[in-house]
């Protein structure tokens, strides 16, 4: 699981073939929020960057033609699992990021042999008119270090149950 660059090839009958590329580190010390996030955040806390921003930020060329996807198929079955990322918007401070993730669902719990095509390509439906996903995460590193780990976002409630 993790997030992955996928070629997008439009095909006919609002189809997309999706030849993965390679993963693309966000978090951990090398990452590219950790290299990127705290010139970004120079002039405030507050950031969005889109798929495509990503995408240069990793230095791919022909950005128009990939795409970012959150790659959730469980590794011991035949199953394929992806999310397309739209964007992502936070706020960094000293030693933390607090980071919302919209997706939408390209793919969701379809077996694999369904939707394979030629050369090992994921053969999916147009995913644009899907709903959006949200995903709050935190990671554990800001403007001026951090191991920049993925952890438990906050509790988004002030409550209490006694």
């Amino acid at each position: 699981m993790g997030f992955e660059i996928y070629q997008i090839q439009p095909l006919a009958n609002h189809r997309i073939a999706l030849h993965r590329l390679r993963l693309l580190a966000l978090g951990g010390a090398n990452g590219l929020f950790a290299q990127h996030l705290p010139m970004i955040t120079g002039f405030g806390e507050l950031w969005e960057l889109s798929a495509k921003e990503i995408l240069h930020l990793a230095k791919e060329n022909d950005v128009a033609t990939k795409g970012i996807f959150f790659n959730l198929t469980p590794k011991a079955t035949n199953e394929a699992n992806l999310y397309y990322l739209d964007s992502v918007s936070g706020r960094t401070k000293s030693m933390l990021t607090d980071a919302i993730f919209q997706f939408q669902v390209a793919c969701a719990n379809r077996n694999r042999s369904e939707i394979t095509g030629a050369n090992g390509e994921l053969i999916v439906g147009d995913w644009s008119r899907k709903p959006v996903r949200l995903e709050q995460v935190r990671l554990e590193g800001g403007t001026r270090g951090g191991t920049w780990a993925w952890s438990e976002p906050p509790l988004g409630i002030s409550a209490m149950v006694v």
